[in-house]
């Protein structure tokens, strides 16, 4: 299970190298794939030769829509955020589009729920601290699979209920951590495995380093805007 690929070219083969090498034999992709990196084609043309199932997250879905005035919220550097999420879209194919619009809102597979957000809404954060009134709700529309697991927060999560285990495998393309009063990028591959044992499941979470240089050259050679920008915030682990 990976996701949050953002496109990230060498964290997407680091996984997917490390993934085989651990004797992976299926893939589910949660969704995020192309948007905010310098590899947004390449990146929905890797997941896409892997012929496995993908997850419909904000971020595709975002790619699929006409871009919208930049709305300030407050935030930190939102505005350079913005106009790199328009580059990424702008760099898409027709035929890329037309794979995106392949992604689906949600994978179930025998007693496994996938998704992005949630399986309500994409970009809904299930977390550790969400309410589980909240997640029985969802439950009670959308499956009584024994492990959910889902994407978007960027944070890994192993979450045991009652009788269930909510899982988010972190970020493939995009891991990132509050340092020194500010958010850093961090060059490792977060993915999860997941394995049928004893009749349940057997869960291991990987983080994969791989080299920052290579993600900071790709950004500045990318003609994307704000590019020297994106590039500092990355970091060796």
């Amino acid at each position: 299970m990976f996701g949050d690929i953002h496109g990230n070219l060498p964290a997407l083969r680091a996984a997917l190298a490390d993934m085989r090498a651990q004797g992976a034999e299926a893939f589910v992709c949660l969704g995020d794939v192309a948007m905010d990196g310098a590899w947004p084609r390449e990146c929905v043309a890797e997941v896409a030769a892997l012929g496995c199932p993908v997850v419909r997250g904000n971020a595709d879905r975002e790619m699929l829509e006409a871009p919208r005035p930049f709305t300030p919220r407050g935030l930190p550097d939102e505005r350079e955020g913005w106009e790199i999420g328009n580059w990424g879209r702008e760099q898409l194919t027709d035929g890329d589009r037309d794979v995106l619009r392949t992604y689906r809102p949600t994978v179930s597979l025998p007693d496994l729920l996938c998704f992005h957000g949630s399986p309500e809404r994409d970009n809904e954060e299930l977390a550790a601290g969400t309410p589980e009134d909240r997640l029985e709700e969802l439950r009670a529309t959308h499956g009584q699979q024994a492990a959910w697991v889902g994407g978007h927060t960027h944070k890994p999560l192993l979450r045991t209920l009652d009788g269930w285990t909510l899982l988010n495998p972190g970020s493939v393309g995009l891991p990132f951590e509050r340092r020194s009063g500010g958010y850093v990028n961090l060059a490792r591959a977060e993915y999860l495995l997941i394995d049928r044992a004893g009749g349940g499941w057997q869960v291991t979470f990987r983080a994969v380093p791989y080299d920052v240089e290579e993600v900071r050259r790709g950004l500045l050679a990318s003609g994307m805007p704000h590019a020297a920008w994106a590039a500092g915030d990355w970091v060796a682990e």
